[in-house]
C-alpha cells in the first residue's frame, strides 16, 4: 500500500538458529531484487554479510584491534586520520556500500581543500589497510580504496654548487668559526652520503 517493494531471505544457519534477514523501502522491485540478488551471491561465496555497519563502526572496531598489534606512534597516526579526515567524510556510508567512487570523492575533496598530497596519500592508505582486514576476514569482496589516483607530489629541482660556490661557503664557514666546518668539508669533499654519514657511532675516539 505504500508503493515500497521489501525482500525476506533465510540466511544460513548460525549456532544453529535460522535467521531471516528482510529489508525494504526500495522504490521498485528491481531494486529489491538486486539487492537480494547481492546478499545470495555473498553467502554463496562465503562472504558475512552485516548491511548495517557503517564504516565509523568498522574502522572504530578495526584501530580498537590494532591497539593491540601496533606501536603507540603507528596507532596514533592512524587515529588522527580517522579522527580528523576519515570518519567524517566516509563514516556515514555503510561499509558494504562503499565504493571505489566513494574514496576518489573524497580525494578529490580533499585537494579542492588545499590538503597536502602526502597527507592525503596516507589517509587513503590508512583505509585501505582497515579494507585489507575487512577483505581477509570475508567482510567484503574486494578493497575499494586500493586503486585510488593520487597525484604525485612534484620533484623539486636540485641545485648543485659550483666548485667556487663550494669553496665560497667553506672560507665563509671558517671565518665564522663554525663547528661544523670539518663536517660540512667532509661532505662537500667525498660527497658522502648523508644517512650513512649521520648513522655512524662515535665514542671515545673510535668509530664502530
Amino acid at each position: 500500500s505504500h508503493g515500497r517493494w521489501t525482500y525476506a531471505v533465510d540466511l544460513v544457519p548460525v549456532d544453529r538458529k535460522r535467521k531471516t534477514r528482510r529489508r525494504g523501502g526500495f522504490a521498485t522491485k528491481h531494486e529489491a531484487q538486486a539487492a537480494l540478488a547481492k546478499v545470495l551471491e555473498y553467502e554463496r561465496t562465503g562472504l558475512t554479510v552485516d548491511d548495517r555497519q557503517t564504516m565509523t563502526e568498522y574502522l572504530t572496531e578495526w584501530m580498537y584491534t590494532k591497539t593491540l598489534t601496533l606501536k603507540p606512534t603507528t596507532v596514533a597516526s592512524y587515529q588522527r586520520y580517522l579522527d580528523q579526515d576519515l570518519l567524517p567524510n566516509l563514516g556515514h556510508i555503510r561499509l558494504e556500500a562503499l565504493t571505489h567512487g566513494h574514496v576518489m570523492h573524497f580525494v578529490h575533496d580533499q585537494l579542492a581543500a588545499g590538503r597536502g598530497l602526502t597527507t592525503i596519500r596516507r589517509c587513503v592508505a590508512t583505509l585501505s589497510s582497515a579494507l585489507n582486514d575487512a577483505v581477509r576476514q570475508r567482510r567484503l569482496p574486494y578493497n575499494a580504496a586500493r586503486y585510488a589516483t593520487i597525484p604525485r607530489p612534484p620533484k623539486r629541482e636540485r641545485m648543485c654548487w659550483t666548485p667556487d660556490q663550494a669553496a665560497r661557503f667553506l672560507r665563509h664557514c671558517a671565518d665564522r668559526d663554525d663547528p661544523l666546518t670539518n663536517l660540512f668539508e667532509l661532505i662537500i669533499g667525498t660527497g658522502i652520503l648523508l644517512g650513512i654519514l649521520f648513522g655512524r657511532t662515535w665514542w671515545k675516539g673510535a668509530r664502530r
